[in-house]
């Protein structure tokens, strides 16, 4: 006896994968060499996690591996071809150290993405392309990238409504902090201490300008502070919490909450060189002040147009393509736009920068369908001029000057607040636009170029891909097998599902 109706496929767990090794060993380990290869790539550019294993898999059934594993487990790669009846099961481990943030390698790496799932592409082929890819430095030089640097903290001082003096000393301090850094990073010193370092360069200029020519000290090491934590992977690990990655998500925001404690010292040991001094800063703020947004035509102006200047250089000193710095500075203008207008109208600081960044979310998915600019590269500039500079500064003048506990943590909680609602908002609003990559009628296909995704957004509607040509794939002896073309693995009415075949489903994507 049977109930009539449509079922639901049977589960994955304890099906067989493949019945024999049919493309070889020699096969299976370059195209598993290659996936590792890829998702170092994108690991150390601050990928989200499932992003990367989505990719990863992508480019193995582009080359009929359709059981290749891919796991990240914090910096650590795993990418593993099961057993079959005949061969046993080949694993490659790879550990993630260095970071180094070069958006242009990633837009490099989304086009070679592709090619390879639009099909035609060599194993060979393809490693000669990340070798080229992987090897070439910078498209230009330290000091372009040291100017952008100048140029994102000119743009937070305006955002602050700093007076012309503090931007630019705002600008000569990022410069002289993106230096350092670049020093510090070259005899491997640690990450917190070049945080620490860095903050303390700015708490230290701040007090040479409020003692010398009664600059504010506050817009000068907020902006120290912002430009401290732009480097953070707020968006990437929100993204692993959504997605299930929940290790990997705790560790970044564990390692985000650490360089901020070395934000924290560097400012404290700024203040308390200043006191040895005999540097007395009067700033009294008060603490239940979190959001205060500019209220005329001319602030309004300057705080957008700063935004933009941020968001901007910030590609620039990210090594991003010329043609992402215009799109990101949009972006970037538009979300303080909005977030300005939310707190006329009366909402809190954490409600209008989650909105604000959901607007950054969707904005970016839309640009990167349309192939002008990945994702991360529109999402990480569009939130940046946004981050709680002003609040952590505000929490540590309190629990350092003042020796007010409540209002120091208070402050505190506020900015991790807004963090957390920053990188969930961009989540969110990927996940909002994610319907329109495949299957959203007249609006998806005006958008959406032809053609398989390069580097994935696992955010939302992820649709499985599967080889589109399902001839019989070769022997062993094929080891210059070209990769075959992609195609949405759809049910009748839902977008996200397994492929036939015992593909990987939509979570692991």
């Amino acid at each position: 006896m049977a109930l009539r109706g449509r079922r639901d496929p049977a589960p994955l767990a304890g099906q067989r994968s493949r019945n024999q090794n049919t493309m070889g060993d020699l096969h299976t380990r370059k195209v598993l060499d290659l996936t590792i290869r890829l998702a170092e790539v994108m690991l150390s550019s601050g990928s989200g996690t499932a992003d990367v294993v989505a990719t990863a898999q992508d480019v193995a059934r582009a080359y009929r591996l359709t059981d290749c594993v891919v796991d990240i487990f914090v910096t650590t790669v795993f990418v593993s071809a099961l057993p079959t009846a005949d061969s046993p099961p080949i694993t490659i481990v790879r550990s993630v150290n260095a970071r180094s943030t070069d958006y242009t390698r990633v837009a490099e790496l989304d086009r070679l993405v592709g090619r390879i799932t639009s099909g035609g592409v060599t194993v060979d082929e393809a490693h000669e392309a990340m070798d080229e890819l992987s090897e070439r430095p910078h498209p230009y030089p330290r000091w372009v990238a040291t100017a952008g640097w100048a140029g994102f903290a000119l743009g937070i001082a305006m955002l602050f409504g700093g007076s012309w003096l503090t931007c630019l000393l705002a600008a000569l301090t990022a410069a002289a902090i993106d230096r350092a850094g670049r020093l510090l990073n070259r005899i491997g010193t640690p990450f917190f201490f070049q945080h620490v370092v860095g903050a303390m360069i700015a708490t230290l200029v701040a007090v040479a300008a409020y003692y010398f020519a009664g600059q504010g000290p506050t817009a000068l090491v907020a902006t120290g502070i912002v430009m401290l934590l732009a480097g953070m992977t707020l968006v990437g690990a929100m993204q692993d919490a959504v997605t299930g990655y929940m290790l990997t998500a705790v560790t970044r925001l564990t390692e985000a909450m650490f360089l901020t404690a070395g934000i924290v010292v560097g400012i404290l040991a700024g203040l308390q060189v200043a006191e040895l001094l005999g540097v007395v800063i009067e700033l009294h703020v008060d603490a239940t002040e979190t959001f205060i947004m500019p209220n005329r035509p001319l602030p309004i102006a300057l705080a957008v147009i700063g935004a933009g200047l941020a968001g901007a250089c910030l590609t620039v000193a990210s090594y991003a393509p010329w043609r992402s710095v215009v799109t990101a500075g949009l972006t970037a203008a538009l979300a303080e736009l909005v977030l300005i207008g939310l707190g006329t109208a009366g909402f809190g600081q954490v409600v209008a920068s989650g909105i604000a960044a959901v607007g950054v979310g969707i904005i970016a998915t839309l640009i990167s369908i349309r192939r002008q600019s990945p994702a991360l590269v529109t999402a990480t500039a569009g939130i940046m001029p946004m981050l709680p500079g002003l609040a952590v500064f505000r929490a540590v003048f309190y629990l350092a000057v003042d020796e007010e506990f409540t209002d120091g943590m208070r402050q505190l909680i506020a900015a991790a607040a807004v963090a957390l609602a920053l990188g969930s908002g961009v989540v969110l609003g990927e996940f909002i636009g994610s319907p329109l990559r495949y299957r959203a009628g007249r609006i998806g296909e005006f958008l959406r170029v032809e053609g398989p995704p390069g580097l994935r957004r696992a955010v939302g509607a992820v649709v499985a891909l599967q080889p589109a040509d399902s001839a019989a794939p070769t022997r062993s002896g094929s080891q210059h097998a070209s990769s075959v073309a992609l195609e949405p693995a759809l049910g009748d009415d839902t977008d996200t599902g397994t492929a036939d075949g015992g593909e990987s489903d939509s979570r692991q994507l």
